[in-house]
């Protein structure tokens, strides 16, 4: 690979050069980032939970691939929570696992 074309694919040079100045769009964007998918999309199916640590009851989506959970994230349709969780709430991944 040539100095031009890894400056050219340079995030930082294309932010400065581009339409991005901020950074957030394409001046981003790599081709090891075009290849990322999120552990959300490969799963087979989604399971209503409520969060194990504490009384308040918040709720969780449980994502399952292969019977195995990949991704616990909050329920935005859960009135307890809203879609958030606490610290130990969002890592309670490690705990199934």
């Amino acid at each position: 690979m040539g100095l031009w074309q890894w400056i050219d694919g340079w995030p930082v040079y294309r932010q400065l050069t581009g339409d991005d100045a901020l950074g957030r769009g394409s001046a981003a964007r790599s081709r090891g980032t075009e290849r990322l998918s999120a552990r959300t999309e490969q799963a087979d199916r989604v399971v209503r939970s409520v969060c194990p640590y504490c009384a308040v009851g918040c709720g969780q989506k449980v994502y399952v691939k292969d019977e195995k959970v990949v991704q616990i994230e909050g329920d935005p349709d859960s009135p307890v929570s809203r879609g958030r969780l606490c610290p130990k709430g969002a890592a309670s991944k490690q705990l199934v696992t």
